[in-house]
């Protein structure tokens, strides 16, 4: 899934990686695969899903944690 000649991941031809809060191609939401990235599970994400569900999860940590 690699291209060269597209370094961030997405380009014109591609669909979205995301759409609102749901993975394209996937059926799931974002919390949907943290919530399965954190049991071990592996979804079917494309590399650019998963650094945005990671990404995601990381952030609800962070506020979770504020005071």
């Amino acid at each position: 899934m690699s291209d060269p000649a597209c370094p961030s991941g997405v380009c014109g031809a591609d669909v979205p990686p995301l759409v609102g809060s749901i993975l394209t191609g996937t059926g799931l939401t974002l919390a949907q695969a943290a919530a399965a990235l954190e049991r071990g599970e592996e979804p079917r994400l494309t590399e650019v899903q998963r650094r945005i569900v990671e990404r995601w999860a990381e952030e609800r940590l962070v506020a979770s944690e504020r005071p």
